[in-house]
């Protein structure tokens, strides 16, 4: 009796929710996973007709393939059998949307384990389900492709027909022709563009497709390829290249822009406020924007000489909030001045010697490299912390003291994570030498930076222990040290600033 009534009870809830407005239950239906949100569809004859006209088609091939089914050959039965019941459920989900004139508000399609098995045969189904998504009214459209160059799927032209656009995220092996030179697109809805890894017919049809975005507000641009039709008997990577340049014009309503793997960039937009640029490795780049003023947000990767394109535009950004340096080339002594300046992180920047930082209203530094550069502040902040991970040789105890002594001034470091080259017992046995009052520093004054040490955290294999003695238990869990380097163990040291434990990082 108990079960039959609480099932009754269920139910009545159920009912309940079942005579909802559509657009509640749609607004539900998208609150939840894609694949949580298509099991509704069971429920009842309600909830079945309130999925198929949810405007929302996503689908992820992974919901449809086993991981075993991925080895399969494309012919095989099995994989077939997975595929028709992938194009299957897109297929009914737009058709039914689209012949009762209902809207398709988003299409995400991720194909990445997919779509280098299946035939060029099959891709008439997309061609299809874009056609009937821009007929439609779709405002995203995300598709995700595996990457090959030795088959590569054409973005439709029907694309163009798509009025309503606001997003367009496009990843993988997919090709924009250059027929798309030669038809004025429209795209005056757009305000999120993202091509990743992207095969281009023309390298100007990237820099065309975007200029007819003039409402675009993110832009992200990483690792395209210009790539033309094979010749017989050439290699697929020798048709493929990076984009050498790209112009941007009268992008006015432009405010964030990640680009990764172009030599030569300009941007023309007046308001942009995050920038996020990496150049190609070892190459030389040249990166120029129309105004720098609106500029909040800076990140540069991979460039040439970065202090020296920031010591003649530093001055032109006034109200820079955050800047990051990660893998540039620099000159041994740098300056960063930031009246505005808040958060700064250096990243792998080698041969660093000296870093003077001049932002009296910085809240963070981040320092991450091999190096034991000379770090100095002026006219900090009272709010200021320094977070530093520096990679070191285990018995290499004399860079960590260089290093925590080029802090200045040291009260502002407030956490040092190492990464430890193997041998670990040595390094476990120098901290538990601290716990007992022994000194491995050579300091004969008062005690040194390592009974500073306030708190000890390792973590390994992304496990963190809190206590320096659950490390031992963790040493003798390690295979034999001939496999060491397949092991990853950081050390976070958060040394006191004095006070009532005594501590005084001066003594270092």
């Amino acid at each position: 009796m108990k079960i039959r009534r609480r099932r009754n009870s269920t139910e009545k809830v159920m009912d309940r929710i079942s005579v909802l407005p559509k657009t509640i239950l749609h607004d539900i239906l998208g609150r939840l996973p894609d694949k949580d949100a298509a099991k509704t569809s069971v429920l009842s004859k309600s909830w079945s007709e309130t999925w198929f006209s949810f405007p929302v088609v996503a689908a992820w091939s992974k919901d449809f393939f086993n991981m075993p089914d991925l080895q399969l050959s494309p012919e095989d039965p099995l994989w077939l059998s997975r595929l028709d019941m992938f194009i299957g459920y897109v297929s009914k989900r737009l058709r039914r949307l689209h012949d009762q004139g209902l809207a398709v508000k988003e299409l995400k399609l991720k194909m990445k384990y997919i779509s280098d098995k299946m035939l060029v045969s099959h891709y008439h189904h997309l061609d299809e389900w874009i056609q009937m998504a821009s007929e439609s009214g779709v405002e995203v459209l995300g598709l995700h492709l595996a990457l090959s160059l030795d088959k590569f799927y054409n973005l439709p032209l029907c694309l163009v027909e798509a009025k309503s656009l606001t997003t367009l995220v496009l990843t993988g092996g997919i090709r924009l022709d250059p027929a798309f030179l030669n038809h004025s697109l429209k795209f005056f809805s757009v305000r999120k563009l993202l091509f990743h890894s992207i095969l281009l017919g023309d390298e100007r049809v990237m820099e065309h497709f975007i200029s007819h975005c003039p409402l675009v507000e993110y832009l992200t641009l990483i690792h395209c390829l210009p790539y033309k039709p094979s010749s017989v008997g050439d290699p697929p990577g020798s048709r493929a290249h990076y984009v050498k340049s790209l112009s941007l014009h009268g992008l006015q309503k432009l405010k964030q822009v990640d680009v990764q793997g172009i030599e030569e960039i300009y941007i023309d937009a007046l308001n942009l406020e995050n920038l996020r640029y990496a150049a190609r490795i070892w190459d030389a780049s040249k990166l120029n924007l129309s105004s720098y003023k609106n500029l909040r947000r800076l990140s540069l990767c991979f460039v040439r000489r970065a202090d020296m394109w920031l010591l003649e535009r530093l001055p032109k950004i006034p109200f820079l909030e955050s800047l990051t340096l990660k893998d540039c080339s620099l000159s041994e002594r740098i300056n960063i001045p930031g009246p505005q300046l808040k958060f700064f992180k250096l990243l792998n920047c080698p041969n660093l010697k000296e870093v003077n930082i001049d932002a009296p209203n910085l809240l963070s530094c981040e320092y991450f490299g091999k190096d034991e550069p000379v770090i100095s502040f002026r006219g900090i902040s009272n709010q200021l912390e320094v977070n530093a991970r520096i990679h070191m040789d285990h018995q290499d105890v004399d860079r960590l003291r260089q290093f925590i002594q080029n802090i200045e001034p040291q009260e502002v470091l407030t956490s040092l994570s190492l990464c430890i080259i193997p041998p670990y017992s040595y390094f476990y046995e120098m901290l538990m030498g601290s716990k007992k009052g022994e000194c491995y520093c050579f300091s004969r004054g008062p005690e040194c930076w390592w009974h500073g040490l306030k708190v000890v955290k390792i973590t390994h294999l992304e496990r963190t222990y809190e206590n320096v003695e659950d490390l031992k238990a963790m040493l003798n869990a390690l295979p034999f040290a001939d496999n060491y380097e397949e092991e990853f163990i950081s050390f976070t040291l958060e040394l006191g600033k004095g006070g009532s434990d005594g501590q005084n990082l001066d003594s270092i």
